[in-house]
């Protein structure tokens, strides 16, 4: 589960708010109501007519594909997932007339010469084996241009894909106040975790977050601060739809 901890925790929280008045009855899932959607590029090779499911790992959904999506759904009374897979930004919200939870974020497509560039949309569903989606029927196919949304209706999501260059490389460069460089250090994107930590000393007052392409050309430059303190870099995981990893900046030690 990622880039949506704290929003999470508050979706988490209003859906049992919603679900409180009926926790003496016994629940039953809706099996039938869309619980999230997934984005497939469309090189990905994928058997026809079928459901096709996630895998489940740490209380997670994810699929082994050239995709992204978001999922979150009641399993049983007080059980709730809720997660996503290569979203580089993901906000929950929920309805309170009808007690239904969406989602709006954003995920990073490389787009190649040659290819066909498009992404196509499928709703999410679980029962009792997982969760899955089925290739009869899929709610939107589009080329990846731009920025292209996907608004999905069943789930009810708002999804930007925005096209993005993979990083081989990144630096972190420390800066003081007057915007002299105290420190530089280059890494692989694999030499870093999800939501590892960069404890910034008291000199430090800002960082930048430099990322490369593999032929050394800068692709972005992200600025943090102690009142903006997260970077995301985007790197390439065997597909068009970019895999990413959080990097979080402490000042707080």
């Amino acid at each position: 589960m990622k880039k949506v901890l704290c929003l999470l925790m508050c979706a988490v929280l209003t859906a049992a708010v919603l679900c409180a008045c009926s926790k003496t009855e016994e629940f039953t899932p809706d099996y039938s109501a869309a619980i999230g959607a997934i984005f497939v590029n469309d090189q990905q090779e994928l058997p026809e007519n079928t459901k096709v499911y996630a895998d489940f790992s740490d209380n997670t959904y994810s699929f082994d594909l050239d995709a992204a999506c978001v999922y979150y759904f009641a399993a049983a009374g007080d059980v709730y997932y809720a997660g996503d897979q290569n979203f580089t930004s993901l906000s929950f919200g929920a309805n309170l007339d009808d007690g239904t939870v969406g989602a709006q974020g954003t995920a990073a497509y490389c787009r190649e010469e040659g290819a066909g560039n498009t992404v196509t949309a499928y709703y999410l569903y679980h029962d009792e084996t997982g969760v899955y989606f089925d290739t009869t029927t899929y709610f939107d196919r589009q080329e990846i241009s731009g920025d292209t949304v996907f608004t999905g209706i069943d789930y009810a999501c708002s999804v930007t894909f925005q096209e993005a260059q993979p990083a081989a490389t990144f630096q972190v460069v420390c800066l003081d106040g007057s915007g002299n460089e105290i420190s530089v250090e280059e890494y692989a994107p694999g030499e870093v975790t999800d939501y590892q930590t960069f404890e910034m000393g008291a000199e430090m007052a800002a960082a930048e977050v430099v990322c490369y392409e593999a032929a050394g050309e800068e692709l972005s430059r992200q600025s943090v601060t102690p009142e903006d303190s997260d970077a995301t870099i985007c790197f390439d995981a065997g597909g068009q739809i970019l895999a990413n990893k959080i990097l979080r900046f402490d000042w707080d030690q």
